[in-house]
């Protein structure tokens, strides 16, 4: 569980990372005002909590044998549907921003697995 832990943190870093290239490419593209970075804010709060809930929900299965989880399956999609509703409704949030870094999870953890390599291990 230590490497969910780590992948976990990476992801992290990683997060912070891609909120600032995109916002900087936001800014490249005079894309203006705060609604843009509060919508990446917002996602890649709901994106990191969605990925807390996961690693709970795998822990569940590891050291219980709970081989579903309904619950948290239900609570995760209801946060990513109401981070997603935020960009829809609410003018000083931008959808885009908000949706954006649901998708970083599959961008970081799909080069770690064609590079071969994993967070936290050191050649």
């Amino acid at each position: 569980m230590e490497d969910l832990h780590k992948e976990l943190r990476f992801a992290a870093i990683c997060t912070v990372v891609l909120d600032v290239l995109l916002w900087l490419g936001a800014l490249a593209l005079h894309v203006r005002g705060f609604a843009f970075p509060l919508g990446l804010l917002l996602g890649s709060a709901g994106m990191l909590v969605n990925l807390l809930l996961l690693r709970r929900t795998i822990q569940n299965a590891v050291y219980h044998g709970k081989k579903r989880d309904m619950a948290g399956y239900l609570l995760r999609v209801a946060i990513a549907s109401a981070v997603m509703a935020a960009g829809l409704l609410f003018e000083q949030v931008n959808a885009v921003g908000a949706v954006l870094p649901f998708l970083y999870p599959k961008l970081i953890f799909g080069i770690l697995s064609f590079s071969g390599k994993k967070p936290g291990k050191h050649d």
